[in-house]
């Protein structure tokens, strides 16, 4: 897979229009921008965050323009637009409200570094290379068909705003709080996805995911996370990662993501979200 056809596998940079007009060179400085930009990620989340701490509003929408400037430059165009529009009523709004959207962002911003640094590893080799691609032939079933979601977080609080969340959706969601029942769970049925946490004490989601495989299931895994550095996300990659939740949960983007393994048309899941 060359540059160009990896960053065609990004799903929030709008691509399509762009890169039949760049040259190979342009090409490669814009992947470039986009790992300079994952590279600094954590940078812009930890800046953020201390501004938020101590409730220093000013500091929270300098940031938020110079991630706007950004999200321009690496061609996000909606998350970009959405950033100029919120920046607009800030005005009016209270600070409570600001900082929410400021979270939200920072979500939004870390699923689109797993996304980027996703494309870019897609040759890793590992066990579960063929459920890097979320359109694995293992969901092709039809879309009325109820799936099965096994979701395995040792915070039930999460587990229940899991399950709220794809309320609507054809699917049945079984929440346990540990990869040890799990693991029993796989003795009385087997799912057609799994949602991992990787911060679970005992057995955490990576351990558990290669104990998946290790038992013949070969269903996607979708891990869930708050971090976006490159360590988890290698990691997670070969353990035969398909896709990643960010925690907070954001629910078009988790329902978004859900849908690709559940062959939900799209007018469907709008009436979802």
């Amino acid at each position: 897979m060359n540059t160009r056809e990896r960053l065609y596998t990004i799903p929030d940079l709008a691509l399509n229009r762009r890169l039949p007009l760049m040259s190979a060179r342009q090409v490669e400085s814009y992947a470039d921008r986009l790992q300079a930009f994952v590279e600094a990620f954590p940078d812009i989340e930890a800046a953020m965050k201390a501004a938020l701490a101590v409730n220093d509003i000013p500091s929270v929408l300098r940031h938020l323009a110079g991630i706007r400037e950004t999200l321009v430059s690496l061609y996000a165009d909606e998350l970009a637009e959405g950033c100029w529009k919120q920046m607009n009523n800030f005005r009016d709004e209270r600070p409570e409200r600001i900082e929410a959207y400021a979270l939200f962002l920072l979500s939004m911003l870390a699923a689109l570094s797993i996304d980027i640094q996703v494309a870019f590893l897609r040759d890793v080799k590992s066990a579960a290379e063929a459920f890097i691609d979320p359109t694995v032939e293992a969901l092709s079933e039809q879309p009325e068909t109820v799936k099965s979601i096994l979701a395995v977080d040792d915070d039930p609080y999460f587990l229940d705003t899991f399950k709220a969340t794809l309320k609507d959706t054809p699917c049945k969601v079984i929440g346990v709080t540990s990869g040890a029942s799990a693991l029993h769970m796989l003795t009385k049925f087997q799912p057609d996805l799994f949602v991992l946490d990787i911060d679970m004490p005992g057995m955490d989601g990576v351990a558990l995911a290669y104990e998946i495989r290790a038992q013949g299931q070969d269903a996607p895994i979708v891990f869930i996370t708050g971090n976006a550095t490159r360590e988890y996300v290698i990691k997670c990659v070969h353990a035969g990662a398909a896709d990643f939740i960010i925690k907070p949960i954001v629910p078009q983007n988790t329902v978004g993501r859900i849908s690709r393994f559940l062959d939900i048309p799209e007018a469907q899941q709008q009436g979802m979200q």
